[in-house]
């Protein structure tokens, strides 16, 4: 059966980490999450809060569903939404404005292609003649 108690042990393994690694992270002690596990006792919002921050997928721990999860996306989605969130904000904002361009069909000027800089050129050298 696919308990509270095993979500969230999935979901801790799924992020790699420990059980004191959880604790630290939410200020607990290490028996607090293994009684989590064991469904001894369940996280008060406080805590559930701090799962989230970590990357728990908390909605999955407490329902058993997955929804709108990065784990649903294709390889190239997943790469594609990484990128977007390494950029700025202003960025970002211009992705969404392509991107927005690109779906209803409308073609986007081709940026032109990058310039290698070029070499400096060096002074011929002087050779001395002897003679």
């Amino acid at each position: 059966m696919n308990t509270f108690g095993r979500r969230f042990r999935e979901e801790r393994r799924r992020l790699g980490l420990i059980q004191q690694e959880i604790a630290d992270a939410t200020g607990l002690s290490k028996r607090a999450m293994g009684s989590y596990e064991r469904e001894e006792r369940s996280p008060d919002a406080e805590v559930l809060m701090r799962l989230i921050d970590l990357g728990m997928d908390v909605y999955y721990v407490l329902t058993g569903e997955r929804v709108g999860t990065r784990l649903d996306l294709d390889p190239m989605q997943r790469s594609l939404l990484d990128d977007f969130e390494r950029c700025s904000p202003e960025a970002q904002l211009e992705l969404v404005k392509q991107a927005a361009l690109m779906a209803k069909g409308v073609a986007l000027p081709s940026s032109p292609p990058a310039r290698k800089p070029k070499a400096k050129a060096t002074a011929p050298s002087k050779q001395h003649k002897n003679g």
